[in-house]
């Protein structure tokens, strides 16, 4: 998936998906998630991360989502300072 997303939240810019999180999920799973994320649903993103992720979208900085497939993997979507491009990556456990 490349394309470019707007919502009324966060702006997305470019969307990249990277080939793993494209093999593995469903289109509309990414989808949502990119909805939820520009929306500011940050799904499972730890506590602290909910408030850098705040103060991000304040006062500039990057911003990430923590969500999980159907099958119950973890993925990520990660949207940048300049809020010129989003990446949806797998998590990586460790």
């Amino acid at each position: 998936m490349d394309n470019t997303g707007r919502s009324r939240g966060l702006n997305l810019g470019r969307i990249l998906v990277t080939p793993p999180v494209e093999q593995r999920l469903e289109a509309a799973e990414v989808r949502t998630a990119l909805r939820r994320h520009a929306r500011g649903d940050w799904g499972e993103a730890p506590p602290q991360q909910v408030c850098e992720n705040e103060r991000s979208l304040r006062e500039g900085g990057s911003v990430l989502s923590i969500f999980r497939d159907g099958q119950q993997h973890r993925f990520c979507v990660l949207t940048n300072i300049h809020r010129s491009a989003t990446l949806v990556v797998q998590w990586v456990d460790g």
